[in-house]
């Protein structure tokens, strides 16, 4: 029983609401060999829930709706949620500075950093291009207020509050504004909020999910034919922007707490019109040009809201959100006007979550029937910029390659390592997570990248790596990562690092 006044609504199988939904469970996840899903729906303030396979292929115990798995990106939502309610209660303002609580988050332009707000953050109008460790990810050491303090050093591609970026960062520093304006830290104040009054025991985030739920799915990422575990990344300095854990039974807390206004078994958990600000539009988007799994690509409208990406879906209202991470994937919708939410959770990094998402909601309104897999890929492409031409045969590098080993070094993402042995060049971004990597000459100066680790080798396709030269050897090299600007870091340290 939740902490409201009236019992919970029964738990029922998927197959009971429609049986045609299991079906489309089955189909998608199943063709795509995803290990192991959790699929939760509310219609009419019921509570509907399917899990599917097993938490982990190095540990098939089946997964149960107590079962929690990764959200990525869907945890932005948490951190709206939860400044909502300090709104409500007077603590803090959607406009007031973020530099009142997070001084550390700095801006290319000190004058626009000094404007940036609580709201800014949360809606993704920072106009920040996704570029650098920032967006593809730090090692979990490395110290938030490094990464904010970092962000002085990457130019904007639009004026603050002109249009939607997506800025993870963002969603970290209102994490952290949320946890100093209480005194309490991000996660307790969360669970103070919202966690608790809802009964959502099978929820937490970051480094504290690691030991604070047993029941939790594995990371997985399909390489071909084959299925292989990935080990779990539980970090603190992407909390908010990623990072929750949240089993199925708590995922129907959560989308009937959006669903009802705040109210959830009798109880007000945040105020209706508190909580209505973070569906609310903030900053412009355009469907089937901005990110597909955000804004439905045939949608007549699209916007981003605060934690939550607003469209419509044949012209029904549409709130959602999808998340990812190296081994997991996840996606949100909120049909409003319908009565209807949906959360698919996956414990693989994989492209069926989404248009199953969509699958789902589309059987439920009654829509016709579609591919909604071949739908997304084509929508993808279309708006995929185009990548490197992979170096054919005979590409031979004008300079011999140790003149383009050392160290290079950008004041964001600090240290890119260049390695020259036996076997050719090799790098690392020394605070990157799982970014290690091989090159192969494209010929003069250029290298194409190719990621060691896995999904980096599957999701980052078509990097390159430019060297700049004078005197016999590099003096400065240039990242570029499709559809990003580059980052240009400059040798510091003129001989092979270790490797």
């Amino acid at each position: 029983m939740s902490a409201g006044t009236t019992p919970l609504p029964p738990l029922a199988p998927l197959d009971l609401l429609d049986p045609r939904l299991r079906a489309l469970c089955d189909a998608y996840l199943g063709h795509a060999r995803v290990p192991g899903a959790s699929v939760a729906v509310v219609a009419a303030d019921q509570r509907y829930h399917h899990a599917h396979g097993v938490r982990s292929i190095g540990h098939p115990d089946p997964v149960t709706p107590s079962t929690g798995f990764n959200i990525g990106s869907c945890s932005k939502a948490f951190v709206s949620a939860t400044l909502a309610s300090l709104v409500a209660d007077g603590l803090a303002n959607w406009d007031d500075p973020l530099g009142r609580w997070v001084p550390e988050f700095q801006l290319h332009d000190p004058a626009v950093t000094a404007q940036v707000s609580l709201r800014d953050v949360c809606a993704n109008r920072l106009g920040l291009p996704r570029i650098g460790l920032t967006e593809y990810g730090f090692l979990p050491e490395v110290p938030v207020q490094r990464i904010f303090s970092g962000l002085r050093h990457t130019a904007p591609i639009h004026p603050l509050r002109d249009r939607f970026t997506y800025v993870n960062a963002g969603h970290t520093a209102a994490a952290v504004a949320v946890g100093r304006i209480t005194g309490q830290g991000f996660l307790p104040t969360l669970h103070q909020r919202v966690l608790q009054p809802l009964g959502m025991t099978g929820t937490s985030g970051g480094a504290a999910a690691r030991d604070a739920l047993a029941d939790q799915a594995g990371w997985h990422v399909r390489d071909g034919d084959a299925v292989l575990a990935m080990p779990p990344h539980h970090t603190d300095n992407c909390l908010g922007s990623g990072g929750m854990v949240v089993s199925g039974l708590d995922a129907l807390q959560w989308l009937r707490l959006h669903l009802n206004g705040g109210l959830v078994d009798g109880r007000q958990v945040i105020p209706k019109e508190a909580l209505a600000e973070t569906h609310r539009p903030q900053a412009v988007a355009t469907p089937g040009k901005d990110i597909v799994s955000l804004f439905y690509p045939g949608a007549r409208l699209g916007a981003y809201a605060l934690g939550w990406a607003v469209s419509d879906l044949e012209g029904h209202p549409l709130v959602c959100h999808s998340g990812s991470d190296h081994g997991v994937t996840a996606m949100t919708l909120l049909l409003p006007r319908a009565g209807i939410v949906i959360a698919v959770y996956a414990n693989a990094w994989t492209g069926a979550v989404v248009p199953l998402a969509y699958a789902l909601a589309a059987s439920l309104l009654g829509l016709p029937a579609r591919d909604w897999v071949a739908y997304f890929q084509a929508a993808g492409a279309a708006t995929a910029t185009a990548v490197a031409t992979p170096p054919g045969p005979g590409c031979v590098p004008a300079l011999p390659l140790q003149a383009y080993a050392g160290v290079y070094a950008h004041p964001a993402d600090g240290e890119l390592c260049i390695v020259a042995g036996a076997s050719g060049l090799s790098g690392y971004l020394r605070d990157g997570h799982a970014m290690d990597f091989t090159l192969t000459s494209c010929g003069d100066d250029g290298f194409a990248v190719q990621f060691t680790h896995m999904p980096a080798r599957l999701a980052m396709p078509g990097w390159r790596l430019d060297f700049q030269c004078r005197g016999g050897r590099a003096q400065s090299a240039s990242m570029h990562a499709p559809p990003g600007p580059r980052r240009d870091f400059v040798l510091c340290q003129p001989r092979s690092p270790a490797a």
